[in-house]
């Protein structure tokens, strides 16, 4: 007689596959990291790049133009003043205007002190400045250092 045989049962086999991380950990085995800072280490590195940035910050700032205010007083034959040119350049050799404005008035209707804003770094300037009088015009320079001070007067005379 023959005996029965074992009954087995198969299973549909599942491919074994392996991302690449635990390949390259496999790879790696029990590998150090070459530098690994210790917490102290790492809170040194963190002020002391944020000293280097905050240092660059505080080097730039000078050169970062300013919201600054003008008076330009006039002095003088107030009324018969009918407008006035001003145009900014940077003090040195033959500088490029950096800022201009010009300002027209009714004759008889200028004001004693005439009220503008100027958007410029630190730093020293030539005003080039011609008034405009019912009769004639008068040209003239000025040198205008522009620095901690946020309100300026200048006179024209």
């Amino acid at each position: 007689m023959t005996s029965p045989l074992p009954l087995v049962t198969l299973r549909p086999m599942q491919p074994q596959t392996t991302t690449d991380e635990e390949t390259q950990a496999e790879a790696e085995g029990a590998a150090k990291p070459l530098f690994a800072p210790s917490p102290r280490r790492r809170q040194l590195l963190s002020l002391l790049l944020l000293a280097g940035a905050g240092a660059a910050v505080l080097s730039l700032a000078p050169h970062w133009p300013k919201e600054r205010s003008i008076d330009f007083r006039l002095d003088g034959e107030v009324g018969t003043v009918v407008g006035f040119d001003v145009t900014w350049s940077r003090s040195g050799a033959e500088a490029e205007p950096v800022s201009g404005s010009s300002f027209r008035f009714e004759p008889g209707r200028a004001p004693k002190i005439v009220h503008t804003t100027v958007h410029l770094p630190d730093g020293s300037y030539a005003l080039d400045i011609r008034v405009d009088r019912a009769d004639r015009s008068d040209s003239m320079q000025r040198t205008l250092k522009l620095g901690d001070g946020d309100r300026i007067t200048v006179p024209l005379r």
